[in-house]
């Protein structure tokens, strides 16, 4: 009978060992970058920009000039051209419809100098009648690295934020009156 009692007090102890790991692993991110942007769309139209690689060209606000897709298999790769003659590797390592989440990782190949690794994330959602689009990011490197990539994301992001807000704006061209 001792045996088992001892053998249930082992197995006790053991399970709350493993849950406190689990809550080690479940703190809160501290993310680099934060940016969010109430737009006036539907959150499906609005998933539709950020997975048509034209259509977020367009949303980029004159950022980027051309999105090209390198392997479309999962991680679906892709290099990002900016309007500046930048550019950037990355891949897309989660693309989920249904949480309208992507998750990106920077190709460790094209890192800048001092830069060990950096990933951005764009979650988007259904707020009242808009949409709320966020982006966070991480970056790992030296501090220098790390604000100057921090503030070429943060352009980025807000660039995005400028163009989806114009691709809600509806013109209707002015009638000549003669």
């Amino acid at each position: 009978m001792k045996k088992i009692i001892l053998s249930l007090l082992l197995l006790t102890g053991l399970s709350a060992i493993k849950a406190n790991a689990q809550m080690e692993a479940a703190r809160k991110v501290k993310w680099d970058v934060e940016k969010d942007v109430d737009i006036a769309m539907e959150a499906d139209m609005a998933w539709d920009i950020f997975t048509n690689d034209e259509l977020l060209k367009k949303a980029s606000n004159g950022y980027v000039s051309a999105i090209e897709v390198i392997d479309a298999n999962m991680p679906v790769s892709r290099k990002i051209v900016f309007s500046n003659g930048g550019n950037r590797v990355e891949n897309i390592t989660q693309r989920e419809a249904h949480n309208k989440l992507i998750s990106i990782h920077f190709s460790d190949t094209n890192l800048p100098k001092g830069i060990k690794s950096a990933q951005y994330a764009i979650f988007i959602k259904a707020k009242d009648n808009k949409t709320n689009v966020a982006w966070r990011a991480l970056v790992k490197g030296d501090e220098e690295a790390r604000k100057a990539l921090i503030t070429q994301l943060t352009a980025e992001f807000d660039s995005y934020a400028v163009g989806l807000d114009k691709m809600t704006k509806k013109s209707i061209p002015a009638a000549r009156m003669n």
